[in-house]
């Protein structure tokens, strides 16, 4: 059984643990250790005996902020994991993909290209013009898996409230470290294009309290037909989006936000709708 040690530390955890944050906490870990088996086991989900083969327990907790021992027992994937992918453990294979992450996502950031490759002798290279980062293991299988509860544990973070989230491994080797300076570091950045566009579309939901809402752009737009999220950025009041709702088509006239996501292609994020007509 490998064991880890789990810690948050804030305001949040003074006085008392605050339920919303360490629920939340708790909740992330999970989905960690979740990722971690989907990766190795190459299933898309989890079913009810896989949970008998993947079982996590906290064995104790200690003074402090909020910090809990656990067990993880991995039934069936320890023995092989050495023979696979060349690492020593599965909390090392997930150590090197959450260094994997934090560098890709930092060149990101950066706003500098990034490739991926993967070469046969187990090895993940980040590439980023004359700069090569070698990770050894399943990193991009683990970190395509768990870079959805990192985000969570980002959420997680404030100031105060949630200074420092982190998991250890055996003898306390660090395997996932966030703090509140790092906020945002591992969600993909954005980039707005400035040049104004129309777009013909449908709209079939909005927020009247959030200013947000839904639109199916139709073929032979500016951008590739599908459904997209906007959100209204000119002087439009509520009632003339609720009013578009009830027309067949609209057109918008609008920027394009784009999210460049170092680990999938490029996508829009969202519309930013400046104006909109029927």
């Amino acid at each position: 059984m490998d064991s880890y040690k789990f810690e948050m530390k804030g305001r949040a955890f003074d006085d008392g643990d605050r339920l919303d944050k360490v629920a939340a906490g708790l909740t992330a870990l999970q989905h960690v250790f979740d990722g971690q088996f989907r990766a190795l086991s190459e299933k898309k989900r989890l079913h009810e005996q896989d949970r008998r083969l993947l079982q996590v327990r906290i064995t104790r907790y200690e003074d402090g902020s909020f910090i809990a021992h656990l067990g993880a027992a991995y039934t069936g994937l320890q023995t092989i994991l050495p023979f696979i992918y060349g690492t020593a453990s599965i909390w090392e294979a997930t150590k090197n993909s959450f260094e994997f992450l934090k560098a890709l996502y930092e060149l990101a950031h950066q706003g500098k290209e990034v490739q991926v490759s993967q070469n046969g002798n187990g090895n993940t290279v980040v590439i980023s013009g004359d700069t090569h980062h070698v990770f050894n293991g399943p990193v991009y299988q683990i970190g395509t898996q768990i870079i959805g509860a990192i985000r969570e544990f980002d959420d997680l973070l404030e100031t105060e409230e949630v200074e420092r989230i982190a998991l250890d491994g055996p003898e306390g080797v660090p395997i996932v470290r966030l703090t509140s300076d790092m906020k945002g570091l591992f969600f993909p950045p954005t980039r707005v294009d400035e040049t104004p566009v129309k777009l013909t579309c449908d709209i079939y939901d909005f927020n009247k309290y959030e200013n947000i809402g839904k639109a199916r752009v139709a073929v032979d737009q500016p951008i590739p037909p599908g459904n997209y999220k906007f959100k209204n950025i000119g002087d439009q009041s509520v009632e003339e989006f609720i009013l578009s709702m009830t027309e067949p088509q609209v057109v918008f006239s609008c920027l394009i936000k784009y999210e460049h996501d170092p680990l999938m292609d490029n996508t829009i994020a969202e519309i930013l709708v400046m104006g909109v007509a029927a």
